[in-house]
């Protein structure tokens, strides 16, 4: 019998060790902002498009910590930027905005309230995030009046609007206000924010030509309008502003230093970003489509006085139509929708009710858009050819064409037909809402 019998065979074993690696990206700080720890951040954007900035704003608003507090600080490329409720119409020079001159403007309606203000890259804009049950409308606008003391601009105050003004002294010791910084809100259910503009070197022409209306005289609306303001630049170097902002807003919120206390600094790319929150992107087309643009515009009507002429036009000099005496000329728009029409210009009251009855077939549910409302004014055999022409053409242009995504853009589906993230969060809020209105609590926005 062999030595070995019996005894289990030795096998010359070998351990392989395998080795793996992750594909996965790491977490981007806006993805982990939610379950951030940080009471304070501090945010600036790198891009200049209006539509990111204050989608990404918006973001902030409704995805940060319900505790923290954001300073958020960007610029736009030349924009004019209207509040939510306004009237484009009554409040932007669209023949302006319209002509090779100002191609490169962009016109948007933001989120927030207010009026309509002017961007351009030499504005900065600041906006501060907090918890609702903090908001106030002085505490950050002094925080940024205290930055600009710091740099020795001490004319900086604010005034009975919120307004940050430099108050300087005129002819005869009267005091004279030029607005530096206009600003506007949002109030959700636990948080708010208070944004604004500063003007540091902005083109000043434009504000003036761009914001004043051709149309406004005609048109009364249910809308916010602007007040009217004299502006002025404050001339300080913008990246030296935006650190003293940032200083005055941690000092403001009792900071004591990093060995104390951590504070979120996120730079924010517009590209990554967009890659990976899609609910900016999503904010980004509802900000750009024709239906959050115009179609979000109040009810408003527009009445033509007769045997008084228009007035000029970009586009049309020395063009100014006159209506002649009886004639009645009102257009009622709802959703920047023709809902009201009467248009007549014989002086005998039976032919007056014929014109006013075909002028609301013809236009009824036109859109108000010029070429829309000069096709269908060409339709009406009651009326004139030339008040048909001349009014048409004015209208064309005066009112404009609609710019902007097609009016076909759903908001509320994605690629593959599901819901977006915008949906489920409005359908989100529907349902909180309706619970407080069962318990009595108001929810705002």
């Amino acid at each position: 019998m062999s030595p070995s019998r019996g005894l289990p065979r030795l096998l010359n074993l070998t351990t392989t060790r395998r080795t793996y690696t992750t594909t996965t990206t790491p977490k981007t700080p806006i993805e982990l902002l939610r379950l951030s720890p940080n009471r304070l951040h501090i945010y600036r954007s790198t891009s200049h498009n209006p539509f990111f900035n204050l989608s990404a704003e918006d973001y902030l608003l409704r995805h940060s910590p319900p505790t923290s507090t954001i300073l958020f600080t960007y610029t736009n490329r030349p924009s004019i930027i209207l509040g939510r409720n306004q009237n484009i119409w009554s409040e932007v020079n669209i023949p302006l905005l319209h002509s090779k001159e100002y191609e490169d403007v962009t016109l948007v309606r933001r989120r927030s309230g207010g009026g309509t203000v002017y961007h351009d890259l030499g504005n900065l804009c600041w906006s501060v995030i907090m918890p609702r049950k903090v908001f106030d409308r002085d505490f950050y606008a002094n925080v940024v009046v205290r930055a600009l003391h710091s740099l020795g601009v001490t004319t900086a105050t604010i005034n009975d609007r919120h307004d940050i003004i430099l108050r300087q002294k005129g002819s005869g010791g009267k005091e004279r206000d030029l607005k530096v910084s206009g600003s506007a809100y949002k109030i959700i259910r636990e948080r708010s924010y208070h944004h604004a503009t500063l003007l540091l070197d902005s083109k000043l022409s434009s504000i003036k030509s761009l914001l004043r209306s051709p149309l406004k005289e005609f048109i009364t609306t249910k809308g916010v309008e602007s007040v009217r303001s004299e502006v002025s630049n404050i001339g300080v170097d913008k990246e030296l502003l935006v650190g003293k902002i940032e200083e005055e807003f941690l000092a403001a919120n009792g900071w004591k230093g990093e060995e104390e206390e951590s504070v979120s600094r996120v730079t924010l790319d517009e590209e990554e970003t967009v890659r990976v929150r899609d609910y900016i992107r999503e904010g980004m087309v509802e900000l750009q489509s024709q239906k959050w643009i115009y179609s979000q515009t109040p009810e408003f009507t527009l009445s033509i006085p007769h045997s008084k002429p228009l007035p000029e036009l970009p586009g049309l000099p020395g063009f100014q139509p006159v209506l002649p005496i009886h004639s009645k000329f009102t257009l009622l728009s709802t959703t920047s929708t023709l809902q009201n029409i009467q248009l007549s210009t014989s002086p005998d009251p039976s032919f007056s009710f014929v014109q006013s009855q075909e002028s609301h077939i013809r236009l009824l549910n036109t859109r108000f858009e010029g070429p829309p409302i000069r096709q269908k004014l060409s339709e009406i055999n009651s009326l004139p050819e030339d008040v048909k022409n001349d009014f048409g053409r004015w209208l064309e242009v005066a009112v404009g064409e609609w710019k902007g995504a097609e009016g076909k853009v759903d908001l509320w589906r994605n690629q593959d037909g599901g819901k977006t993230l915008r949906a489920r969060a409005a359908e989100r809020n529907e349902r909180i809402g309706s619970r407080r209105e069962v318990v009595g609590e108001e929810a705002t926005e």
